[in-house]
């Protein structure tokens, strides 16, 4: 007996798509488009994203902490003129923080489109190793 999905010109089902991805029965999974990701594969990329996420966000509460920081235990921070008058407290504020938040923005940027992309390749991985098995 032939599914539709055997049949030349009459596109596939939605259970035959999720067939060829890998998707077992009873297997969750959700479809955009002709794109199929698993619960697994979901899971595995949104576990990366939150230790991305963590990490860029004590890095950044680290920083941003440690300039109050300074202001109280080293007095050179704030009250010693470096160049043309301005203090480190002063020079880091405005030039050097803005520097390192757009640095940190973009960097984060990038990191989070490659797990993007991982999540994609695997779920292409995914439906290749099953369709290499026979199925």
């Amino acid at each position: 007996m032939t599914s539709p999905a055997d049949t030349p010109g009459v596109p596939p089902t939605d259970a035959a798509k999720a067939a060829a991805a890998g998707v077992k029965a009873g297997m969750k999974y959700i479809q955009h488009g002709d794109h199929i990701d698993t619960i697994e594969t979901v899971d595995i990329v949104f576990r990366a994203q939150r230790k991305l996420s963590f990490t860029y966000g004590a890095i950044f509460f680290a920083v941003t902490l440690a300039i109050p920081a300074l202001s109280v235990w080293v007095k050179a921070w704030y009250a010693v003129p470096i160049w043309g008058g301005f203090t480190a407290n002063y020079l880091f504020v405005s030039i050097i923080y803005m520097v390192f938040l757009w640095v940190m923005a973009w960097s984060y940027s990038k990191q989070a489109d490659k797990l993007d992309e991982r999540l994609m390749s695997l779920a292409d991985e995914r439906e290749a190793a099953y369709k290499g098995q026979g199925a």
